[in-house]
């Protein structure tokens, strides 16, 4: 019995045995896309609330996306500020359309993203590298209900995720810190736990 449980716990995930498809919200969706050259393509229906994700930034990937259909806000804070304090202040925002092709935001790079209620809307994101963390980090997401859910678990999904908030004063040390303390070492002791565990991923080369 012993063994047996020992097996279960060092079992494999495999992402591609998921269900491709995963509600997002009222009339939202993301597919993980197979054999593609992007990752993920988010559909969002004219029925649903919208999409806001707060500003972020990434440490070990690139983020790469295009607008398929609609426009999409995206505010792109000053490329390389990687350790300026208040970088968020020289953002730009704009909307994008399929007309501005593919668009790299490089790692390190303050990022935000916003789609207007009401609208028709379908994006697809990459990374490079191009791995499952993207994917992990989403489904991870959406297994605790979104990124209202308890804050310790999303800066859980956060630390082992490669995503870090921005918070106002921009200050990296500080962000990286504050998400290290709570995904790290507070959330454990809190008894979350990653559904989606990296260690556990079974790696698609």
């Amino acid at each position: 019995m012993a063994a047996t449980g020992a097996a279960a716990a060092d079992a494999q995930i495999d992402l591609w045995d998921e269900p491709d498809t995963v509600s997002m919200g009222k009339g939202m969706t993301m597919t993980f896309l197979r054999n593609s050259d992007y990752l993920s393509r988010v559909v969002i229906g004219a029925e649903s609330d919208g999409l806001t994700v707060p500003l972020h930034y990434h440490e070990t990937h690139d983020e790469i996306f295009r607008v398929v259909k609609g426009r999409v806000r995206y505010t792109l804070g000053e490329p390389g500020a990687k350790f300026k304090a208040f970088s968020w202040l020289r953002a730009t925002t704009r909307f994008y359309t399929a007309e501005d092709g593919e668009v790299v935001i490089p790692k390190g790079t303050a990022h935000s993203i916003f789609v207007e209620p009401g609208q028709d809307v379908v994006f697809e994101e990459k990374t490079t590298p191009m791995d499952d963390d993207k994917e992990m980090f989403f489904r991870n997401v959406f297994a605790v209900g979104g990124l209202t859910a308890s804050p310790f678990a999303v800066m859980q999904i956060f630390y082992h995720g490669d995503g870090y908030p921005v918070l106002p004063g921009g200050i990296r040390i500080l962000e990286k810190g504050l998400t290290s303390l709570l995904g790290h070492y507070i959330a454990p002791l809190l008894g979350h736990k990653l559904t989606y565990d990296p260690v556990k991923i079974k790696k698609h080369t």
